[in-house]
């Protein structure tokens, strides 16, 4: 599986490098890759519809594509999720090579299913981000061309003259730009959206061959677990895609405002690069002069100029790269052209360079001029002292206080840590805590006031909870592919804290643990509590795209903390544990090896997509994503992947069977006045039945089935054709048209 592309800085987008200019290019090869990929697979679905005597073969077609497919995912690290969703392809391709035999029926809905979505998903996505590189191109080249123009003047034009042509110039550099930012949110967002929306589509088309084929009925139960375990991931990738995109388009819009109102700065970089930008070079030729366009860097700590041969409209002029020890600068007033300067070299002459503005001369020559001085950090800013709480006793005793105020009465109560306090009241009890005036009792605070409140005091600590010192070290464990090696990493890393921060993150994930202890009622699973914790117990120094796409690794890390904080906590290190394969070559997805806390976010998945009469009945906090944003194919999907025990609302049964009996249920009796059938006789208990037809409680009394699940403990009713049996644990009522007896 290829991965790798590096992230597109909005940084380095608006410096507009030469080497921003070759990342570029590596993403629209891909894309195009996937553009092509995505056509081939909406071929070979054509020809399985189409031909339906040729279906065997097409399927093989198919499922070779499945499995030469790859997802290139921005960064040098997947999570767990993002690896299992690009293996999954692989597992699709083996489900469709078992019922290869099984090709009598046609594939009714494949059109909807797989053809649409994918011709939509290429059209609408792909070609909006070939759209933005049309007019990244066109704006691109007006700016050039502006600017060449412009630059080229004659100093003997009237002043009206020059103002009107650097209007022009920064009004095409300002669209330049925008499109610029543009194109690079488009691109960077369609190469994460691939990963959830095509294989959610591929999966729907694979449940397709389950529902209409009988034989695939073993298949479907083994691979139910799977199944459930990648419906999951995709709906965390969805969630962390949606919140990354929000934070990208935050920061590019703040990239914007930044250069609008810092633009002699725009190029500076941190580290050993004090300037960089695009200059004019003056050549000498044997017939004159002429005039170069070269991108230069300047290196403070060495005093290296580096000039770079280089133009955005045809990349293939770039010519060597030449470095030069640089002493000092001058501005050239006498010069054919405006802006014109030069930089001192050691023992050769002056080069001469053109600046694209006045301004960005005189920073040039500003920079220059400090050649050889010493280099000294500058701090970076920092909060105000009276925004910052550091870990002492009042903290400590204001994290205890409302951990132990949360758990005497706040427990139950659905999206807690989700759902935000008020800002007011949150600001008011943070400042009454950093006083050491908490009122004695805090039953007057809401619940969610009091979560924002303890947010709120770990994201004002000078240094995260987790340090910046540990910050890379954490990421490693976290991105580890093995569940034991990563315990043991952050076994070893939370020794590495700091006693205080050891002592406060064992506070919070014990009271954090206790809180997902009771995720069947408050819905905020250990995966819930991560996605709200990640960023406030592990920050990054500076927000940039690469800092904002590894917010799912901060994710995975407070979970595995969560999940294994008897381990991380103990005295000895946990002992190493082999890594499990499972019988289909996938790694950590068999049922024994899905975590505790994947069990428990798969139970409370199963209540929000339940789907009734075509809409969707969503419960809250499923890893942050709501599940009314699938299509209505796919909701009737998801209601074959959920258990259905828990009763969310009132909803007929399936309209179609899997079973060998007929498609549709007859229709169910109700509680009252219904005629017993006598044909089905079963012994007092322990007889057991198989469900023949898809069936959801309309009451509490009555138990939710999928086809072919067996129930136990079956006896007849005081109802009148109803049985009373067990399933999953639970006990109720069961339609006794529905079912047929087992031996």
């Amino acid at each position: 599986m290829g991965v790798g592309l590096q992230p597109l800085e909005f940084t380095e987008c608006l410096a507009d490098s030469p080497h921003f200019r070759e990342n570029l290019q590596r993403h629209e090869k891909e894309l195009e890759r996937t553009s092509q990929q995505i056509k081939r697979l909406i071929k070979e679905v054509k020809d399985v519809v189409q031909a339906a005597k040729r279906l065997g073969a097409a399927q093989l077609a198919l499922a070779a594509s499945m499995e030469q497919f790859e997802f290139a995912c921005i960064g040098a690290s997947m999570t767990e999720d993002e690896r299992v969703i690009g293996r999954s392809l692989h597992h699709f391709a083996n489900l469709i090579r078992t019922i290869e035999d099984e090709r009598d029926r046609m594939l009714g809905r494949a059109h909807e299913q797989i053809i649409q979505p994918l011709e939509k998903f290429r059209k609408e996505h792909i070609g909006a981000v070939k759209e933005g590189k049309k007019k990244f191109d066109k704006k691109t080249a007006k700016f050039c061309q502006s600017q060449e123009r412009t630059l080229s003047l004659s100093t003997k034009k009237p002043e009206a003259v020059f103002q009107e042509a650097d209007a022009a110039m920064d009004m095409a550099e300002r669209d330049f730009c925008q499109a610029s930012l543009e194109y690079v949110f488009q691109l960077q967002a369609v190469q994460e959206r691939k990963k959830f929306e095509l294989v959610e589509t591929l999966l729907g088309f694979v449940f397709g061959w389950w529902t209409f084929h009988h034989t695939a009925h073993d298949v479907h139960a083994d691979a139910e677990p799977l199944v459930r375990d990648l419906q999951l991931r995709i709906q965390r990738t969805r969630s962390n895609f949606e919140e990354t995109s929000k934070q990208t388009e935050s920061l590019m819009k703040k990239m914007m405002e930044v250069r609008q109102m810092h633009k002699e700065d725009e190029g500076m970089e941190d580290g050993a690069v004090s300037k960089a930008g695009y200059l004019f070079l003056m050549e000498k030729k044997a017939f004159g002069t002429t005039w170069s366009k070269q991108y230069c860097t300047y290196e403070k700590m060495t005093s290296t100029l580096t000039l770079m041969p280089y133009n955005q409209i045809n990349v293939k002029t770039a010519g060597p790269v030449e470095s030069v020890v640089v002493v000092g600068a001058r501005p050239v007033t006498d010069a054919e052209r405006r802006f014109c300067w030069e930089a001192l070299v050691e023992e050769k002459p002056p080069l001469a360079l053109q600046a694209a503005a006045d301004r960005e001369r005189a920073a040039w020559i500003r920079t220059l001029r400090r050649a050889g001085a010493p280099h000294t950090d500058t701090p970076a800013p920092r909060a105000s002292d009276g925004e910052l709480w550091p870990l002492d006793d009042a903290g400590f005793e204001f994290v205890r206080r409302l951990a132990t105020e949360l758990e005497a009465r706040g427990l139950d109560d659905q999206g807690l840590y989700r759902v935000a306090g008020v800002s007011s009241k949150v600001s008011r009890l943070v400042a009454l805590g950093r006083s050491g005036r908490l009122p004695p009792s805090l039953e007057s605070f809401e619940s969610r006031t009091l979560t924002s409140a303890l947010k709120s005091y770990l994201r004002a600590l000078p240094d995260p909870l987790l340090t910046r010192r540990l910050h890379d070290d954490f990421l490693a464990a976290a991105k580890c592919e093995r569940s034991s090696e990563r315990v043991s990493r952050l076994y070893s890393l939370v020794r590495a804290l700091p006693p205080a921060n050891r002592a406060m993150l064992q506070l919070v994930l014990a009271h954090l643990e206790r809180v997902a202890a009771r995720s069947d009622v408050n819905l905020m699973t250990s995966s819930n509590l991560a996605v709200c914790f990640g960023p406030t117990l592990l920050r990054a120094e500076r927000e940039t795209v690469a800092s904002i796409l590894e917010l799912k690794f901060y994710n995975v890390l407070v979970e595995a903390l969560l999940d294994n904080i008897s381990a991380v906590f103990a005295p000895l290190p946990p002992a190493a544990v082999p890594p499990v394969e499972n019988h289909n070559g996938i790694a950590g997805t068999s049922p024994s090896s899905i975590p505790l806390a994947s069990r428990n976010d798969i139970s409370v998945c199963d209540r929000s997509l339940v789907t009734c009469g075509g809409s969707s009945v969503s419960d809250v906090g499923v890893s942050g994503a709501a599940v009314g944003n699938y299509s209505p194919h796919h909701h009737q999907l998801l209601q074959h992947f959920s258990n259905a025990h828990t009763r969310v609302g009132r909803c007929s049964s399936s309209s179609e069977s899997v079973s060998s009996h007929s498609a549709s249920p007859p229709p169910r009796a109700p509680l009252t006045h219904s005629i017993h059938n006598p044909s089905l006789a079963f012994p007092p208990r322990t007889a057991r039945v198989r469900t023949l037809y898809a069936c959801l409680g309309e009451s509490e009394g009555e138990l939710s089935f999928e086809p072919n699940q067996i129930i136990t403990n079956v006896s007849p009713s005081a109802e009148p054709g109803w049985l009373r049996g067990s399933l999953n644990g639970k006990s109720g009522l069961v339609p006794q048209n529905y079912v047929e007896p087992l031996p």
